[in-house]
């Protein structure tokens, strides 16, 4: 009778890193060549070791809600009986180009999570005029109504300076263009006439005028921006939301404002003054610092933040430093266009810290916060991910 091993997904991960001696490895390759399911299973934890490697910076640390400086909880060792298997973690980052998220199951049906690539999605250029163009990855030059000359290539608008020059408005009324960048579209650069650049991050959207007033250059946003502003000492760059307004002479910050979050607002350099709307003072941010204005915005105070880990979206790093696990899937979903369902998971959050690549797709990530989160995800007949505690 042939004997059964039991493998733990421990043993595994050692053996594919060289950890374990040449009589473990022997054995790990005795129980790997025990039957058709054994070879399934090695394959498959293989590739989700491959998955940590290569994964930019993805060792994401479990801790406490209450403490995140609580101890590393270590791996828990699972023991696989292997008549039945699926894996979340069947992905190989740079090796598939088609691929299925599995959950984790017993002796259920696996219900297969479809493959969604990096975000493909097209941004959409509304002019005060109504025409509407799809920034796509073709390039693009045209004019707008008063005649300022606009290109655009993959990812970034440019507006020609020279023929944009800002002029005296005082019985004209400003007119708006509109970039919405919707779920799952990525990011979007914008070069204003002024020579400001804007970062324009998933689920957001621009409102800006085709020429800036003499007095003020006045954008309006939704959703979240890095903003570069070019420095002028005569007109200050103010960025409206629902809930507030920042006023800036030159400088380097973040603004994220989704609806029904709070807004927050990070300065990397210079200075700026997060005015609300409702009347509260106002406040002066200094490098390295962060207002939170919370949702009613009845409360504004500040907190002193890592600014990298705020605005590493810019530079394509979606990153997941000190959030619970329901904020990350706030942050999938605008990523990767997916909706949640989070009902099952306990109200217990817990602490994750890590970051991705925004190229990577969405079952890389899942596979990785299936791993590290002990959770897993099955597609529901509505659209929805649902997800679930495995213990």
């Amino acid at each position: 009778m042939k004997r059964e091993y039991q493998v733990t997904e421990s043993e595994l991960f050692d053996f594919f890193n060289d950890k374990l001696s040449v009589e473990e490895e022997k054995e790990i390759l005795e129980w790997k060549e025990a039957c058709d399911e054994n070879r399934e299973l090695f394959d498959v934890m293989r590739k989700e070791n491959l998955i940590l490697k290569e994964v930019v910076r993805a060792q994401l640390i479990k801790g406490d809600y209450s403490s995140i400086q609580g101890r590393i909880i270590p791996r828990r060792h699972r023991a696989f009986k292997l008549k039945y298997w699926g894996v979340a973690a069947a992905i190989v980052v740079g090796v598939i180009s088609s691929v299925s998220l599995w959950q984790y199951s017993s002796m259920d049906n696996n219900k297969e999570i479809s493959h969604v690539g990096a975000p493909a999605r097209a941004a959409i250029l509304e002019l005060s005029g109504g025409e509407r163009h799809y920034l796509g990855g073709s390039e693009i030059e045209f004019k707008e109504q008063d005649g300022t000359q606009l290109a655009v290539s993959e990812g970034k608008v440019v507006y020609d300076k020279k023929a944009g020059e800002d002029v005296e408005r005082e019985k004209e009324v400003l007119v708006f263009n509109k970039i919405t960048v919707p779920r799952g579209a990525g990011l979007y650069r914008i070069l204003l006439s002024d020579g400001s650049v804007i970062w324009l991050n998933s689920d957001s959207r621009l409102e800006y005028p085709e020429k800036f007033a003499l007095g003020e250059r006045r954008v309006r946003i939704s959703g979240e921006a890095f903003f570069d502003v070019a420095r002028d000492t005569m007109r200050p760059f103010v960025v409206e939301t629902a809930l507030q307004s920042v006023s800036v002479l030159g400088t380097k910050f973040n603004v994220s404002a989704y609806p029904s979050e709070p807004v927050l607002t990070t300065l990397a350099s210079g200075k700026v003054k997060v005015i609300p709307v409702s009347g509260m003072d106002s406040v002066v941010l200094l490098p390295g610092e962060q207002s939170v204005l919370s949702v009613h915005a009845d409360n504004l105070s500040v907190r002193q933040v890592k600014i990298n880990d705020v605005v590493s979206w810019k530079d394509g790093i979606i990153n997941i430093e000190n959030m619970g696990l329901r904020e990350i899937l706030k942050v999938v979903s605008r990523a990767y266009d997916v909706d949640f369902d989070t009902e099952l998971l306990p109200v217990d959050d817990i602490i994750l810290r890590g970051s991705i690549s925004s190229d990577e797709s969405l079952g890389v990530f899942l596979a990785v916060l299936s791993k590290v989160a002990d959770v897993k995800f099955k597609m529901k007949t509505d659209g929805k991910i649902e997800v679930q505690k495995i213990n």
